[in-house]
């Protein structure tokens, strides 16, 4: 009586290493933060080094010819410490993000209206 002899095949399976690859390219593509800047065309001043940002912040961007923008929205210098004053907590930090042309009077105007707040 003859037995029937089963071939082995000799091919590697790849398919639960393509699922693991797969699953790892999906990880690493949700858990990747995307930074988002603000639309508003500011130059910044370049720093030898940097700190760490807190999250409670608000952007007070000021562009080259004097324009105050805070969350895309244009405000004069008077309107500023207005909306500041309706979006600052106790735990909020107001960073300014100025043109590198901007005098350091215009800056120090900002702060003066963000600590009033």
């Amino acid at each position: 009586m003859d037995i029937p002899v089963r071939s082995q095949s000799t091919g590697l399976n790849l398919t639960p290493l393509i699922d693991i690859v797969f699953l790892l390219l999906v990880f690493f593509l949700l858990t990747t933060h995307f930074i988002e800047e603000d639309g508003i065309g500011v130059r910044l001043p370049s720093a030898a080094s940097t700190t760490t940002r807190e999250k409670n912040e608000i952007a007070v961007a000021i562009t080259r010819d004097g324009r105050y923008f805070v969350a895309g929205q244009q405000l004069p210098l008077v309107g500023l410490e207005q909306k500041l004053r309706g979006m600052l907590r106790s735990d909020t930090t107001v960073v300014i993000r100025g043109d590198r042309d901007v005098p350091l009077q215009t800056a120090v105007s900002v702060m003066e209206k963000a600590g009033s707040s």
